[in-house]
């Protein structure tokens, strides 16, 4: 089975056609904003590995970082706007 890659890329022959190119936009606006997610929790949380028992767990680990991050993100977001930037 052969995997699609997530973005189109141009040979030095053929450019990308705007199609193409609209949908690399689009798939790397996707993936920045996930990178970022991840990012933090590696980098800010402690991690991606979690030492806990069990599936429900891990879940529940997991959506309680994602939790933190979005409140993090809204303090950022509310400062952002009391600043008038």
């Amino acid at each position: 089975m052969t995997e699609e890659p997530l973005v189109e890329q141009d040979d030095a022959s053929t450019p990308l056609s705007e199609a193409q190119q609209r949908a690399n936009t689009r798939k790397s606006k996707v993936r920045v904003r996930v990178e970022h997610v991840f990012g933090s929790m590696t980098n800010e949380q402690g991690g991606l590995y979690f030492r806990v028992i069990g599936l429900a767990r891990t879940a529940t680990k997991i959506g309680l970082m994602n939790l933190v991050y979005n409140m993090r993100r809204l303090v950022q977001i509310d400062k952002l706007r009391a600043s008038g930037v």
